[in-house]
């Protein structure tokens, strides 16, 4: 089954202006221009950043002057999950600075030095490690060391010099040659696909339930364990499940190339997020909390969700983004009102994990699944206006 596509649909300018090449018949979203793409890649830089700055940092309270400088002294021990955790946390920072170089207007491509580019990208990555660092002896639940000042920058230099190398530019032109054949163009889509990745980030915490908001209950927890089959409990958690797995793959839909098995693409990111879950629930649960997210309020709202996505899915482009916008602003909103909170000491004991960092992973990842529906809404509401601005 196709996502149909209507004639309104083929009349779009500006950003969803349809390409007049055989090829790119189908596009909505117009082409992938470098002033698009370069917007985008600079609110993901951003975004990453604030990311580092907010695991860095966190919890954000407790400031005091700092009793000794710890950045210039050598740690007693070294713990090789950190190290490795340093090096990967900078490697997309570096091949994102690398690029914004690459693709600046102000000096082309063929008039770069990688030399130059990978001085540049590992200097401002050595610049923000050691702002965080110096920042971290003013909190008193932060150690910084310089292991870690290494690590982030040894992070930044590899990420560089991946992207510099050819083997990395070819896989990069692979990607880019990939999204461009599966999902529209333009910033639109863009910024579409970076919320996609922000939702992937946020299915690698298995305390937060799947399409859902708070966190999972606990299987000792007698209260809870029953109130699962509650018809007043079962009922507005599976409204609330139907009401985003729908909006999702509307908005999913809505990043796609039509005429491209959209639904067999939107179940298949719906399986690796269900497969990303299942993995890091496996690894980072405790033994009777691994099936905790995966009930049956989870069972009903996923299989009607799709039902219900299967029928909208025909709806032309303009208003299947009005549609995912209602999804998306009732279904955050039941989940809400339907889903447990509690103390945020309590989703911690939930999980085990020895290797340290637990608590910025997990608000992180918290904050971001909490956000996430109000900046869809956002995008899909823009393209519902944006739409009919270019008509």
């Amino acid at each position: 089954m196709e996502v149909r596509q209507t004639p309104r649909d083929r009349k779009l300018g500006d950003n969803f202006t349809m390409s007049p090449t055989a090829t790119d018949s189908v596009s909505i979203a117009g082409s992938l221009s470098r002033a698009a793409s370069d917007r985008v890649g600079h609110g993901a830089l951003f975004v990453y950043t604030l990311a580092i700055i907010y695991a860095s940092l966190n919890p954000f309270f407790g400031w005091r002057a700092p009793e000794s400088f710890g950045l210039f002294t050598w740690p007693r021990y070294l713990n090789g999950f950190d190290i490795l955790l340093n090096v990967l946390a900078y490697l997309p920072l570096g091949g994102m600075l690398a690029a914004m170089q690459m693709r600046s207007p102000r000096r082309p491509e063929r008039t770069l030095y990688p030399l130059r580019v990978m001085a540049r990208t590992v200097l401002a990555g050595f610049a923000l490690s050691t702002g965080m660092e110096s920042l971290q002896t003013m909190l008193p639940g932060r150690v910084s060391s310089p292991i870690d000042l290494l690590a982030n920058t040894a992070g930044t230099l590899i990420g560089a010099s991946v992207l510099l190398n050819r083997w990395g530019r070819t896989l990069l032109a692979l990607a880019f040659r990939w999204r461009r054949r599966y999902f529209m163009r333009g910033d639109v889509c863009g910024w579409g696909l970076l919320l996609l990745g922000a939702w992937f980030f946020a299915q690698l915490n298995p305390v937060i339930p799947f399409f859902e908001a708070g966190h999972i209950a606990n299987p000792f927890d007698t209260a809870a364990s029953q109130t699962a089959y509650d018809p007043l409990i079962l009922l507005p958690q599976s409204v609330g499940i139907t009401l985003n797995v729908c909006g999702f793959s509307l908005f999913l839909s809505l990043l796609l190339r039509p005429g491209r098995r959209v639904i067999l693409n939107v179940l298949l990111i719906l399986a690796l997020g269900f497969f990303t879950k299942v993995s890091t629930a496996s690894l980072m649960l405790k033994a009777p909390q691994m099936v905790g997210w995966l009930g049956p309020a989870t069972i009903i709202g996923l299989t009607a969700g799709l039902l219900l996505f299967a029928w909208f899915s025909r709806v032309g482009y303009r208003w299947r983004a009005f549609c995912a916008s209602l999804f998306i602003f009732a279904g955050g909103l039941m989940a809400k009102m339907a889903s447990v909170y509690g103390a945020f000491d309590e989703t911690l004991r939930l999980l085990n994990w020895p290797h340290g960092h637990l608590i910025s992973f997990a608000s992180l990842t918290r904050w971001v699944h909490e956000t996430w529906p109000l900046l869809a809404f956002l995008l899909v509401a823009w393209i519902f206006v944006k739409y009919r601005e270019s008509r």
